[in-house]
């Protein structure tokens, strides 16, 4: 599987890598953002999160509407997540059946829908490490204006 682009704007990365991160901000300015209404479909806790999440992924410039279905798949597996939770407080990890023990199926769906947050949540720069990519490129951008202008005396 191939690795994932580097999206970055510091002058010691490679151009390559720089000229597409410039060219990919350039190109989602021009495209529509996300709807920050979540989807009719998207309720409780779902849909919480929807409404949470999408003013920061505008604002991060790197998220378009295209990217709905991915945003949709954080927010459906938070709710289950949270369902699944609710669930293990209730009945526990562990249930019996007559004499034998069985585990809660909430435990593997709190398993299944924390890895898709993970992920997803990673491709759209909500985990720390993706934010401060995110960050970094931003204050990036503004010293390399600053640069600039010194180097050339503007």
């Amino acid at each position: 599987m191939p690795r994932k682009a580097k999206l970055t704007n510091d002058e010691s990365d490679r151009k390559d890598q720089r000229d597409r991160t410039e060219k990919l901000h350039m190109t989602l300015e021009k495209i529509d953002k996300l709807s920050e209404t979540a989807p009719q479909h998207l309720t409780g806790e779902a849909k919480k999160m929807w409404e949470t999440i999408v003013p920061f992924l505008n604002e991060s410039g790197y998220v378009i509407n295209a990217d709905s279905s991915a945003v949709e798949t954080l927010a459906m597996n938070y709710q289950m997540l949270r369902e699944a939770y609710e669930s293990v407080k209730n009945v526990g990890i562990l249930y019996t059946a007559g004499e034998k023990y069985f585990k809660n199926p909430a435990v593997g769906i709190i398993d299944a829908a924390t890895k898709v947050i993970k992920s997803v949540g990673s491709d759209l720069g909500l985990s720390p490490q993706s934010r401060a990519t995110l960050i970094d490129m931003a204050n990036s951008d503004d010293e390399d204006e600053t640069d600039w202008e010194a180097r050339f005396g503007g």
